[in-house]
């Protein structure tokens, strides 16, 4: 269970000091090059800066609780976000339409990307179907697709080394380059050349959580195996 799971499950309500503090321990979370050690450390968040968001309308106005102000799990979301999008060159008026919308789209995008409309249900899956949406190949132009129809001439097979590989897609295409990493004896893995890689520590778990999600059901055929 991720930790904004937590956070919503247990449905808190901050005071701005607490909100801030909570907002700068899970802001590296979501930031993109947040462990490159060449990287510029991120602006902490002030409460002079979540009311300067608010009067922008990037994030909610806090709830009142007789004169004290309350921050909750949403208020939370919309501010990671601004503060993931910012250092794209976003600007809050671009930023705004995206904060309003509802928890689980903000969820996914914190959580997987930049798909909006895909559900934060299963966070491991919104980043898949975001990687497939960033690196979905171009299609073919005409020509390309009428020489599909004339037989490939022969050509001799590339050869393969233990570092990377040319696989050849179908007729007309690009060939593409894999680099293969062996993580443990039998076990390899091949990463395509065009392959996003997570920005964020936060999409690299989610990616290790759909690796993880994939081995288990081959793992437990091969225990169950005689």
């Amino acid at each position: 269970m991720s930790t904004l799971q937590q956070i919503a499950q247990a449905n808190p309500e901050w005071d701005l000091e607490t909100f801030v503090e909570v907002s700068n321990h899970l802001l590296p979370q979501f930031l993109p090059n947040a462990t490159d050690p060449q990287a510029h450390p991120p602006e902490t968040v002030n409460p002079r800066l979540v009311r300067y968001y608010t009067t922008q309308g990037v994030v909610d106005r806090p709830q009142r609780q007789g004169r004290e102000a309350r921050y909750t799990y949403r208020h939370l979301l919309q501010l990671l976000i601004v503060r993931r999008l910012l250092p794209e060159g976003y600007s809050t008026t671009a930023i705004q339409p995206i904060t309003i919308k509802a928890n689980p789209d903000l969820e996914a995008l914190l959580q997987g990307g930049m798909q909006l409309t895909v559900a934060a249900a299963n966070p491991a899956l919104a980043f898949l179907q975001s990687v497939q949406a960033r690196t979905a190949p171009p299609a073919a132009p005409p020509a390309a697709r009428s020489a599909r129809s004339m037989p490939p001439p022969a050509a001799p097979a590339p050869q393969r080394s233990t570092a990377e590989s040319l696989v050849a897609p179908e007729w007309g295409s690009p060939v593409s380059r894999w680099r293969r990493v062996t993580v443990l004896p039998g076990l390899e893995v091949q990463v395509r050349e065009d392959f996003v890689p997570p920005s964020t520590p936060q999409e690299l778990e989610n990616l290790l959580q759909l690796i993880a999600q994939m081995l288990k059901p081959l793992f437990q055929a091969k225990r169950s195996a005689p």
